[in-house]
């Protein structure tokens, strides 16, 4: 049966919510604290707690020799042997050099150190706790919204969405709960500092893996994510199972897996591309819904020039660049939309892969994608249409 001591010790563990060796650890710490003001020459000591009283033992710890020559961190071995006779030169014995009366002195200047060890627990394990879970979504509601930034509790926490973090468009009132990215997880003067992000591109891809089973247990992968925060996002999967179509399985039967993503969203919009190891086709699925017809990359400059019909040079730029734009971050290459009616010799264009003699190859990616992106107004059975035609991003 605990003591009542214990108990004690277990209700303030519980309403600090950290584990009751750190009431423990803190409580040895004071008294620590508390001998050394009352006395400053040992600075080797050991305190043990009485789990049944509570009562405090102060133990110096000596090296036993033959010879004294430092009274505070010797002890001879005759005397030593008096107190057990199993002690030999060199080991350590612990006396015991408790003050008298210091259970009343210790408890008098121990109360602050306590205070302050208590609250040094706390924000280590609250520290602990969330660094746990950063780079994962979390839920929060809003406790104020100021210039500076959306403050959320999070539970044993507080976090800041930085304006940077918020999604344009996006308006948060206090008391909204919502889901959120755990960006950052610091440790502060005032305890862990924790910043929330609904605009990082990793804030749509653990939503896809949230909804997406296949995605969760490494069948399916999100090679990259290009993202504009509250107007479009580019995701390019690929499949880790032979047979297995990973924009099929990113989209859901009918489109629920994606339509629970986009109501999270907003009005942003999505699309899936097929990711493939050939750049040409890459780039030409990247570009998605224009139709490409050549692609000329040079892998060392990480440029491509792209060949679109006339019609599609205006979608296949986007509008204010917002299309080639994510195109480009999603594959890493530097891509210049061209009219595929132009000769390609007045050009200048990037040398392909593979090309003899610095001569331009003219292999053809033609990449039928359709021009309907994925958002929350897009009808389940128009998605469901989509992914079965395998028109989303697919090139060939």
């Amino acid at each position: 049966m605990r003591s009542d001591f214990m108990l004690a010790l277990q209700q303030l563990a519980d309403e600090k919510g950290i584990q009751i060796e750190a009431v423990v650890n803190a409580l040895r710490a004071a008294i620590t604290s508390a001998f050394e003001d009352y006395n400053s020459d040992y600075d080797d000591i050991d305190i043990e707690i009485d789990p049944e009283t509570g009562d405090s033992t102060v133990y110096a710890n000596k090296t036993v020799v033959e010879v004294v020559t430092d009274e505070i961190h010797q002890i001879s071995l005759t005397e030593a042997r008096s107190y057990d006779e199993t002690m030999e030169l060199g080991e350590v014995f612990q006396i015991d050099i408790t003050p008298p009366n210091f259970g009343r002195i210790a408890t008098q200047k121990a109360r602050q150190a306590m205070q302050q060890a208590l609250r040094d627990a706390e924000r280590l394990e609250i520290y602990t706790q969330f660094i746990e879970h950063q780079g994962q979504l979390l839920v929060g509601r809003v406790t104020r919204v100021e210039n500076r930034g959306v403050f959320v509790d999070l539970g044993r926490g507080d976090a800041i969405m930085l304006p940077v973090d918020q999604v344009p468009g996006e308006f948060y009132r206090s008391g909204q709960r919502m889901r959120m990215l755990l960006l950052e997880v610091a440790e502060g003067g005032r305890g862990a500092q924790l910043r929330v992000s609904r605009s990082h591109a990793d804030f749509v891809r653990r939503l896809f893996e949230r909804e997406v089973p296949e995605i969760q247990n490494g069948l399916v992968e999100i090679a990259a994510i290009a993202r504009d925060a509250g107007v479009r996002t580019k995701l390019a999967v690929r499949s880790r199972q032979e047979g297995l179509d990973p924009v099929g399985s990113a989209v859901g039967m009918r489109g629920t897996r994606i339509q629970n993503v986009l109501r999270e969203l907003g009005q942003e919009k999505v699309e899936i591309i097929l990711h493939d190891e050939e750049p040409r086709v890459y780039v030409a699925n990247a570009l998605s819904p224009a139709r490409v017809r050549n692609v000329h990359v040079d892998l060392k400059q990480r440029v491509a020039d792209v060949f679109v019909p006339t019609d599609m040079v205006s979608l296949a730029i986007g509008r204010e660049g917002q299309n080639a734009r994510l195109a480009a971050r999603l594959t890493g290459f530097k891509i210049t939309i061209r009219d595929a009616s132009e000769p390609a010799e007045a050009l200048g264009v990037a040398v392909p892969e593979g090309s003899v003699d610095g001569e331009a190859s003219q292999a053809s990616v033609e990449a039928e994608a359709d021009g309907d992106d994925f958002s929350p107004d897009t009808d389940s059975g128009q998605i469901a249409e989509h992914a079965g035609r395998g028109a989303i991003g697919s090139g060939s």
